[in-house]
């Protein structure tokens, strides 16, 4: 199968956190990327050397709300397509492929979909949304938790997203664990790592669903905890976010 490649041209960036950006893309060729939420798309990337450098990431962007792309860069010290990225100015153009990847919601009876995410790692659970809003629809007895692990609050992002998501959809439940935060403002908040909440959210393996995506070190973590509580591997689905220079 071939792969699908094609341009885009950056339209605006945002400082989401203190070291987090998000950028919005558009294709020159007018045409619309078909995607599934949840998938990513690879920028490529030529150094100096002429050789091809490869970085993907989640879209991030709500689907009926923009039809931009738009995806949450994390930095990397010293790395090729950090500088490439938080150095970019609106109207440049980058070349990309894809849609690619597997993390996507799945037509299935469940009665539980736990969505677990570190730092941009919620990127693809953003676009998830009003996916999200049609199965909690079509089901009433389905019901969506969104754990994010951060730090500290300052390096949550998109939370206002999953706030007021949560606001108007009684089955959909955000909680943000903070790592080193000290001090607690908000009853969405909670201390330590996301594997914290495990225990605390009523599973059954056999009727729940867990979504992991971010930290290899978390997402390794997590599967080890939820092989011991029960979970199988194909309840368990994963992405891992490598940092890469």
């Amino acid at each position: 199968m071939a792969i699908n490649t094609f341009d885009v041209q950056l339209q605006w960036t945002k400082m989401i956190t203190p070291s987090v950006m998000h950028l919005a893309f558009t294709r020159p060729d007018g045409e619309t990327l078909a995607y599934i939420p949840g998938q990513f798309i690879t920028f490529m990337f030529e150094n100096d050397e002429g050789k091809l450098v490869r970085r993907s990431y989640s879209l991030a962007n709500i689907p009926g709300q923009t039809d931009e792309l738009e995806i949450a860069v994390s930095p990397v010290e010293g790395g090729f397509a950090t500088d490439k990225f938080f150095n970019a100015q609106p109207g440049d153009v980058m070349p990309c492929s894809g849609p690619f990847g597997r993390l996507v919601l799945k037509d299935e009876d469940v009665s539980h979909i736990i969505l677990v995410a570190t730092g941009t790692g919620v990127s693809p659970y953003r676009s998830m949304l009003p996916s999200i809003a049609e199965r909690l629809q079509q089901n009433s007895q389905l019901k969506f938790t969104v754990l994010l692990g951060v730090q500290y609050a300052a390096d949550l992002l998109y939370a206002d997203d999953f706030i007021a998501f949560a606001e108007q959809h009684d089955r959909f439940e955000f909680r943000a664990y903070l790592s080193r935060e000290e001090n607690l403002i908000a009853p969405h908040q909670f201390k330590g790592y996301v594997q914290s909440a495990y225990e605390g959210l009523n599973l059954d393996p056999d009727t729940d669903v867990f979504y992991l995506c971010g930290n290899p070190n978390m997402i390794d973590d997590s599967f080890a905890m939820l092989q011991d509580m029960g979970f199988g591997s194909r309840s368990v689905r994963r992405e891992k976010y490598i940092s890469a220079k």
